[in-house]
């Protein structure tokens, strides 16, 4: 898989723009097949999502490729996924919010919901942070840590530390993918670890994935299946594994599309 993955990129960077149909002739997989790695390559930021295909991600729009196109990917289901999170947020509660799109939509949620009051935010996203800093009803703590670059993503041995000595109610985390036996998993070792002691450290954990997550598989696991206490998703995640996930009496939550 990681091997069909590299070839994308490869022909994606040659041709600096290629369509679905295109890929799936070359690599002679199906259509779904590509669109699914397509998504996984856009969220680490080694392509750009564009209709009907993707583009390569140019040094000069690192930025881009890396937060603000990862932010405009599928904004309409991160927007409905974001308002159902939200509503599991009550007052007084002290969350997590990843350094993810999907958390920053989150954050901005919760922010604009006129019941929540009083909650503190523990944030490893500088630019979640920046965009809730200014409610009067939110208390937003940064981590601290090594800063990653243009993802305005925390991390590092100092950011675990800080982590580990407060208590969180509830930590909101995304994935790269999410599968029955792997759990939560992603491609970066240093937010694997990071949320590795999220996970240890929460209450609870509450995964908030687009249906484009399920299935997929990263490179390590931070979270096992038994240790989530939710998922929320959308109505294009896989039947068959919600199913699985709910035999195994983990609450999913589907957020319906507006």
């Amino acid at each position: 898989m990681n091997e069909r993955r590299d070839q994308i990129v490869s022909i994606v960077s040659e041709r600096e723009r290629v369509t679905v149909n295109e890929l799936s002739e070359i690599l002679n997989v199906s259509s779904v097949t590509v669109r699914g790695d397509l998504n996984f390559l856009a969220e680490e930021g080694r392509v750009i999502r564009v209709h009907g295909g993707a583009a390569i991600a140019k040094p000069g729009m690192k930025y881009e490729a890396t937060f603000a196109a990862r932010q405009r990917y599928r904004a309409a289901e991160k927007h409905t996924l974001a308002k159902l999170a939200a509503t599991l947020v009550e007052a007084t509660d002290s969350i997590f919010l990843d350094s993810s799109t999907t958390a920053l939509a989150v954050g901005l949620a919760i922010k604009s919901s006129p019941t929540i009051r009083n909650v503190t935010v523990l944030t490893t996203g500088i630019w979640t942070a920046v965009a809730i800093m200014d409610s009067p009803h939110i208390h937003t703590i940064i981590t601290g840590g090594s800063l990653g670059g243009n993802s305005g993503a925390l991390n590092g041995p100092i950011t675990r530390e800080i982590l580990s000595k407060y208590n969180i109610n509830k930590a909101f985390v995304g994935a790269l993918g999410l599968t029955i036996d792997d759990g939560l998993t992603d491609n970066d070792p240093l937010e694997v670890e990071l949320k590795q002691t999220i996970v240890q450290n929460a209450k609870e954990v509450i995964a908030v994935l687009d249906g484009s997550k399920f299935g997929q598989i990263g490179l390590a696991s931070y979270a096992q299946i038994s240790q989530l206490a939710c998922i929320v998703t959308e109505e294009s995640a896989p039947q068959d594994i919600i199913d699985a996930l709910t035999n195994q009496d983990i609450k999913v939550l589907i957020a319906r599309h507006e």
